[in-house]
């Protein structure tokens, strides 16, 4: 974990637990090969699996907080983590894939390509439904998150990265607004059979 990443999660602990957040981050530390153990990815190897594996921290973590705390404080501590955690990493993809010096709906298919070859659009079903100057519009179906969380009984926090997806698409394409149709939770996190991911650019 980078330095700027564990300020954001013992920011967020330290604010609820006091000086006992060290003992929740370890003891979460330890349970995350647990976690892991029961998805099926643990069975498995490969680029997918490994990215499964990075997120059962949060699980981890996230189960110990609700022994702890009521179910909205313990979702409230790890929205403080995820989202900012999540955001900066698709910053710094962005950075990463040579996508940051694009400009304009050139940018915006850059970053989808991209996704598709080393993000996490690799591991699900995603589908152009309009391209053009001043659009675009995809649909994402089997959400990695969403079945890495449905299988470690904590769907909730799925809907986290749908926050991520809003934070981020803010920073990084500010040429653009970014939603989803009618709705912001036209996500499959909030029971949908697809998200709806539209881009339209600002006048």
């Amino acid at each position: 974990m980078k330095p700027g990443e564990l300020s954001i999660v013992t920011r967020a602990l330290a604010k609820e637990l006091g000086p006992s957040w060290p003992t929740a981050l370890i003891a979460a530390q330890m349970r995350t090969g647990r976690v892991f153990g029961e998805t099926h990815w643990a069975k498995e190897t490969g680029v997918e699996a490994e990215f499964a594996r990075r997120l059962s921290i949060s699980t981890a973590l996230y189960r110990g907080l609700l022994k702890k705390l009521d179910g909205d404080r313990a979702l409230g501590i790890m929205r403080r983590i995820l989202v900012p955690l999540g955001t900066g990493e698709q910053l710094d993809n962005l950075d990463r894939w040579g996508v940051s010096q694009k400009t304009g709906p050139e940018k915006l298919l850059a970053f989808y390509d991209a996704m598709g070859k080393g993000g996490v659009g690799q591991f699900v079903h995603r589908t152009i439904t309009e391209k053009g100057d001043s659009v675009l519009s995809f649909q994402v179906r089997n959400c990695l998150f969403k079945r890495f969380y449905d299988e470690t009984g904590t769907p909730e926090l799925t809907r986290l990265f749908c926050e991520v997806d809003v934070e981020f698409f803010a920073q990084a394409f500010p040429d653009f607004n970014f939603h989803r149709g009618s709705s912001l939770e036209n996500t499959v996190a909030y029971g949908k059979d697809h998200c709806e991911f539209v881009f339209e650019k600002k006048p």
